[in-house]
């Protein structure tokens, strides 16, 4: 077999010498920096994606401290306008109730009778009118907070 013969090794050792030499210098020249270069561009890739992704939560967590605010400063101001309108049908009830007792006494048994159930009755109407204007108040006052609440939160569904 030639190939095992003593006589051409130094020529077969040359030979794989300049082959090995000729595919270093190729891998080294071509190969390697095209590797480089796209494994580079990944981890710039990905080096964003990680940035973008941290300051899009940076981005939610507001938002959704903020809409949290809001909806707690919505309950507050609903609570608040709610004692407000209880104290006032309370304070025009006991108007109400006073100037009927002062007209009561003043007239005589017969007529208070007659009067006390169209006093009665009107109080009812008055009542029911007031309570009808606080139920409405009170909820223009949270349809209001409730908007507010969501218009804050309409650019949260847009991420």
């Amino acid at each position: 077999m030639p190939q095992l013969a003593i006589e051409t090794y130094a020529s077969q050792i040359f030979w794989v010498l300049i082959g090995f030499l000729v595919v270093y210098l190729f891998i080294s020249t071509v190969v390697t920096p095209s590797l480089e270069e796209t494994l580079g561009n990944r981890m710039q890739h990905v080096d964003n994606l990680v940035k973008t992704a941290a300051k899009l939560k940076n981005e939610a967590e507001a938002l959704e401290k903020e809409a949290g605010n809001a909806l707690e400063n919505a309950f507050l101001e609903s609570y608040k306008a709610e004692s407000e309108l209880v104290s006032l049908f309370r304070e025009k009830s006991i108007r109400e109730k006073s100037n009927l007792h002062e007209m009561f006494s003043r007239e005589s048994k017969l007529k208070s009778a007659t009067l006390a159930a169209s006093a009665e009755k009107a109080f009812q109407e008055v009542a029911a009118s007031i309570e009808d204007t606080l139920l409405e108040a009170a909820l223009e006052k949270i349809s209001s907070s409730v908007s507010m609440v969501k218009t804050k939160e309409a650019p949260n569904r847009k991420l």
